[in-house]
């Protein structure tokens, strides 16, 4: 378990060093908290907007952000040499390709959280803004709820920057662990403000907003076991051309169940329907989604996650390595 436990902390900070990685989590949450600001026609729900918007970010970036990693981090250490001398180590082959996915896993996760906060305190601003514009003040936004957000995320990356200039500091790692943990604590500002809006509110907007960030958080993951087994075997240009046709695959796969149910089950059986983990139309309106489907979901994309990562353990045990 100790070697399990290095080499997926390896794997999750490696995953965050890239450049990518600091990029993809600063236009990710800025584009989450700037959302409201564009939006003038909101159709009933003020808060559609910032919350499809969060899911979109988690499942656009979050999958650019956590397959590329995948692949680095696997494909790039088979490719130079550096898995052959950790499996010399007596590191078994299965236990080294589940440590370092689970790395990138944990990694993910770090920036769904980041993104479902920032979507949720998004989501509470332009309510808010909303109610205030019914009372005649001519506005569509909270602005302290925007300047904390906005504001937490920009001061996150400029901290990073600070540090790795006075305590040599990893700039990007720095930088997307603040960024991350600026988020919670953004939403915690806002509330201390005030003016976030009634208890009542505020707790069924989380216990709507979090459980769709979690079902569709799970169902990225499959992506991520699936780009991290074909990394064993395919350079990147061939995985990424792979996994975009498996997420377009997993799109349709719905209405190719319905004209051809057998191919259907059979895209069923390895990769998620992500028609069925999108809630976001699901919690429009104050809409919710029971707590069993969202149990049955998760656990779907759970046995995907093991089917992938037992696949890949399998590839990378009959690789000959450099």
């Amino acid at each position: 378990m100790r070697r399990f436990l290095a080499l997926a902390r390896t794997a999750t900070l490696e995953s965050l060093a890239e450049p990518l990685s600091a990029v993809v989590f600063l236009s990710a949450l800025l584009m989450v908290h700037l959302a409201p600001v564009f939006h003038y026609h909101r159709f009933g729900d003020a808060a559609r907007l910032p919350r499809e918007c969060g899911l979109s970010a988690l499942l656009v970036f979050g999958l650019v952000f956590a397959t590329s990693a995948a692949v680095r981090t696997i494909g790039r250490e088979i490719s130079s040499g550096t898995a052959s001398v950790a499996l010399a180590l007596s590191v078994p082959r299965a236990l080294f390709h589940c440590a370092k996915t689970v790395g990138v896993f944990a990694a993910f996760l770090l920036f769904a959280l980041a993104a479902a906060c920032a979507a949720f305190l998004s989501a509470r601003t332009s309510t808010i803004g909303a109610q205030m514009a019914l009372m005649g003040a001519d506005i569509r936004i909270w602005g302290p709820g925007l300047a904390c957000g906005a504001g937490s995320t920009i001061v996150a990356f400029a901290s990073a920057a600070a540090a790795n200039r006075l305590l040599r500091w990893r700039f990007c790692v720095s930088a997307c662990f603040l960024m991350a943990l600026a988020q919670p604590a953004a939403v915690m500002m806002a509330s201390g403000l005030g003016a976030f809006g009634a208890e009542g509110s505020f707790v069924d907007e989380a216990v709507r907003l979090f459980p769709a960030f979690a079902v569709l958080a799970a169902a990225c993951l499959v992506f991520v076991a699936l780009a991290a087994a074909l990394a064993t075997r395919l350079d990147s240009a061939h995985v990424t051309a792979l996994l975009s046709g498996a997420v377009l695959l997993s799109f349709l796969s719905e209405h190719v169940a319905r004209t051809c149910p057998s191919v259907g089950w059979a895209i069923r059986a390895v990769l998620p329907v992500l028609s069925d983990f999108w809630m976001a139309d699901r919690i429009a309106c104050c809409g919710a989604v029971s707590g069993g489907e969202i149990a049955r979901l998760i656990c779907s994309a759970s046995l995907l996650v093991a089917l992938w990562l037992g696949i890949g353990s399998l590839l990378l045990s009959r690789r000959e390595l450099p």
